[in-house]
């Protein structure tokens, strides 16, 4: 008997559903695997556990839902990769700085990248008019080659003339300073949790409906020009978010 057939070994007489018990099963044994340890095939769970192929399905498709497991078309699930933890509260630092930071590699695809109206979301979020220009940069973030981010930038046309042609694959925050002379001072980034839609889905390869973590983030200069405006969905398996809570403006809400 291998170890995953022991561990997944189910009691069909126990009062608690034949899924929930293999979903709790297979959440104690992926806590002992490295990230990205594949589990086994639906088919080998079904014979392990003795159960159905949707009790199989229900179970692994909760602990997606919960960013433990991460099911890869044509490959099978694997445990989730080891995720990124940005500290807030720090100051606006890039995606590109952050992995750098952590010893990650980080690529970039740019998708989308005009000039286009701010809309009203926009031109509330840069204190600018709805007909005003604005760039938009649409990339998608990845880590050793897997998607982990979409990212949605918006910056002011006027502040940063020819941004079109330069190289957007890298850091966007480096290419501010370094050719616009413009440093992300400070900023607000609001948090939240969405489900993905099919694009969403698509791109970041998740199921459709995953939970995602949304954030927005708006940053201003040292002397409070509105620099960006910039949302991001990022799968719940590649980021947490860490907070220090030492001082009266990091207090919890709700308690």
């Amino acid at each position: 008997m291998t170890d995953w057939e022991r561990r997944l070994a189910l009691d069909p007489s126990a009062v608690v559903p034949l899924y929930y018990q293999l979903r709790e099963r297979l959440r104690a044994a992926i806590r002992d695997c490295e990230p990205d340890t594949p589990i086994p095939a639906e088919k080998d769970l079904m014979a392990y556990a003795g159960v159905s192929r949707a009790t199989a399905r229900r179970a692994i498709g909760d602990l997606v839902q919960e960013g433990l497991l991460v099911a890869r078309q044509g490959s099978g699930t694997y445990t989730a990769p080891l995720a990124v933890a940005p500290e807030l509260g720090a100051g606006p630092v890039g995606f590109t700085e952050t992995m750098a930071r952590l010893g990650r590699r980080p690529t970039t695809q740019v998708l989308k990248a005009h000039l286009q109206p701010a809309g009203a979301e926009v031109a509330v979020a840069l204190g600018v008019q709805e007909t005003q220009e604005v760039v938009f940069v649409e990339r998608l973030r990845l880590l050793e080659g897997a998607p982990c981010m979409l990212e949605s930038a918006h910056l002011p046309a006027e502040l940063v003339p020819g941004i079109l042609d330069e190289d957007l694959t890298g850091s966007l925050y480096d290419l501010l300073r370094v050719k616009y002379g413009l440093a992300p001072a400070s900023g607000r980034e609001t948090i939240g949790a969405v489900n993905a839609d099919y694009r969403l889905a698509q791109l970041l390869h998740v199921p459709m409906a995953a939970a995602l973590l949304a954030t927005a983030r708006n940053t201003c200069t040292e002397s409070g020009v509105a620099l960006e405006y910039t949302i991001r969905h990022a799968r719940g398996d590649f980021a947490v978010f860490s907070v220090e809570l030492n001082d009266a403006k990091n207090a919890l809400m709700g308690q």
